[in-house]
């Protein structure tokens, strides 16, 4: 392999020699130290190849031998070369690139981050820029191995790091930590209380014993499992069982909720927008126009990128889009005010009955100048346990 490249690099040629005595041109070649190859002979005319300097040689030992030599084919990086000769231009940009891609090669084109799967690449991208680590900053500047004990340190999750150079590209590498898992305490001694007002619907205790069935009503602060069991006046032994009362308690239950927007709205209208584009190479930003500091202003930053073949390069644009706002006050449609009302309802439903299920729902609206007045009342089914430790005095430890 390392032959075929010499010789590419070199260059030769593929020539013919015919009409002439063929051994005493091969012998010739021999006592003049002309190396030619890949001799082959068919129909009284030879084939070879040879370097570019002994083609030129080959003109005389074929014309003492009766014959003549005749160039086939050109092969090699001199023949790819010879068009551009004397136009030193090119070469100077070839070498210029040349040197620019070994040089830039150094730096940290772009920074990806695998393996994390709670941790957001961002806050790990961030911080490896406060320390240092950045796109556009040399390898050579950079101390991996201190940096990889900082993240570990800095971050409980992580449990393992490695910061890879693959090319001109960072990749790190992330191992998180297994949380460990919550281990229940069934050593207290609970009640399972109301949380709200409702009609019992289903009770499953899977601790304590339950003091409500299904179509009881209860007021908040009601019992609704027992943590404790008292046995009967007349059972044997006379003692008290105790245990960590939980479960679920589904009651049916009413809720409502009551919305208010005012008539007279206030609203921001864009009196200008300015744009300020700045080059960003390697890490460096380069400021395309002059900033000018406004007050009251609302700033947007873009950043785009040149993206090949799927990897972005740490060459783009930012864009800071400053926008200037005035208030003004305007009074909204009975319309406007309706679609106000039910978008914060849908909003304060997801807030207020997480966890709940509806099965009723009525709205009511009344609409004067001031503004609106939504009022939603839900029927509902929703768990209304709630634990509650047991404490207990040493007059009751000892009646236990």
């Amino acid at each position: 392999m390392l032959i075929k490249f010499f010789n590419w690099f070199f260059g030769y040629v593929v020539f013919t020699f015919s009409g002439g005595f063929t051994d005493g041109f091969i012998n010739r070649c021999y006592h003049e130290k002309i190396n030619i190859k890949d001799i082959s002979a068919e129909n009284g005319v030879l084939t070879a190849r040879c370097s570019i300097g002994a083609y030129k040689r080959l003109h005389k030992i074929a014309f003492r031998s009766g014959g003549k030599v005749k160039l086939v084919k050109k092969r090699g990086l001199p023949f790819l070369l010879h068009p551009l000769k004397g136009r030193w231009g090119v070469f100077c940009g070839m070498l210029f690139f040349v040197l620019l891609v070994s040089f830039m090669g150094g730096f940290i084109w772009n920074i990806t981050v695998i393996g994390n799967q709670t941790l957001e690449t961002s806050k790990i991208v961030d911080y490896l820029a406060q320390n240092g680590f950045k796109t556009g900053v040399r390898w050579s500047e950079t101390d991996k191995e201190n940096l990889e004990f900082a993240v570990m340190a800095d971050f409980d999750r992580v449990a393992w790091i490695s910061i890879n150079r693959i090319g001109c590209l960072a990749q790190v590498e992330i191992r998180e930590t297994t949380p460990k898992p919550e281990i229940e305490n069934n050593n207290l001694i609970t009640n399972v209380t109301a949380k709200k007002d409702g009609v019992i619907v289903k009770v499953t205790a899977l601790g304590g014993w339950p003091a409500v069935q299904a179509g009881d009503a209860v007021t908040t602060g009601d019992l609704l499992i027992s943590g404790v069991y008292e046995p009967e006046e007349y059972s044997q032994p006379q003692k008290n069982h105790f245990a960590r009362a939980h479960g679920s308690v589904i009651a049916k239950t009413n809720s409502r909720i009551t919305v208010n927007i005012p008539r007279e709205q206030s609203e921001k209208i864009c009196t200008s927008e300015k744009q300020y584009k700045t080059l960003y190479f390697f890490g460096l930003e380069i400021p395309l126009s002059i900033k000018k500091e406004e007050e009251n202003t609302v700033c947007e930053y873009q950043k785009k990128y040149i993206v090949f073949h799927d990897f972005r390069l740490p060459i783009g644009i930012y864009t800071e889009i400053r926008r200037s706002y005035t208030d003004t006050k305007r009074s909204i449609s009975d319309d406007e005010l309706r679609a106000a009302a039910k978008k914060e309802l849908l909003e304060r439903e997801k807030e207020e009955l997480a966890g709940c299920e509806i099965i009723g729902k009525t709205e009511k609206e009344e609409i004067t100048d001031g503004g609106i007045v939504y009022i939603a009342e839900y029927s509902l089914l929703e768990d209304i346990g709630a634990e509650q430790e047991i404490i207990f005095s040493d007059t009751d430890k000892d009646n236990s």
